[in-house]
């Protein structure tokens, strides 16, 4: 397995998945009131790559993380409306969204295939 390792532009802060990116938001709001954490939040919500989060696969970093782009902080959430088109967040949002509906849709049929699984199917009551 690959590790991966993102830094936040303008820190050194590290992360190799989303929770690590959330957590590394959640150091850069620790940080004294200023502009340079206005600066490192809005540096932080752009650089979430969409190759990081198409490969994970944990559920609530995927909310927690669109959560914060969506009502975090105003320099690291997305604008108000009318102001989000050109916007770093935007396409953060939309992969966040995105990929929370693929694994949840899967996370339903892996339970109808395990249901089908355990109980035979319709194989079960041809015999």
């Amino acid at each position: 397995m690959t590790l991966y390792r993102y830094t936040t532009p303008g820190t050194r802060l590290t992360w190799s998945d989303v929770s690590e990116w959330v957590d590394a938001a959640h150091r850069i709001g620790r940080r004294q009131l200023s502009a340079a954490r206005n600066r490192a939040y809005a540096a932080h919500a752009a650089a979430l790559p969409r190759e990081l989060i198409d490969r994970e696969t944990h559920v609530p970093s995927l909310e927690t993380a669109l959560h914060f782009l969506k009502y975090g902080h105003p320099s690291l959430a997305r604008p108000q409306r009318g102001h989000r088109a050109d916007h770093p967040t935007t396409p953060v949002i939309m992969d966040l969204m995105n990929r929370l509906a693929v694994l949840k849709r899967q996370n339903q049929m892996g339970a109808e295939d395990n249901w089908t699984a355990m109980f035979g199917g319709s194989d079960a009551h041809s015999g």
